[in-house]
């Protein structure tokens, strides 16, 4: 359960360790590197848990919050 993001709906694929996280203030502290920044992330829904990605170049809003298999 993430402390830094309430009611967080997805994880985020690290792609620095290949480990999944809550945010990137949990990969901060649950590691001794930084994150690794990329234009595509990869999120898993933690309700329906399917795997789908964002393209982090576009402007993200708040439905990027939500999966968009299950809402």
């Amino acid at each position: 359960m993430c402390k830094h993001i309430l009611n967080a709906q997805v994880s985020i694929r690290a792609i620095c360790c290949k480990r999944w996280f809550d945010c990137p203030e949990c990969h901060k502290e649950q590691t001794d590197h930084p994150l690794k920044r990329t234009e595509e992330i990869t999120l898993a829904c933690k309700k329906c848990k399917k795997v789908f990605r964002k393209n982090t170049a576009e402007e993200m809003d708040e439905a990027d919050e939500f999966c968009p298999h299950c809402g």
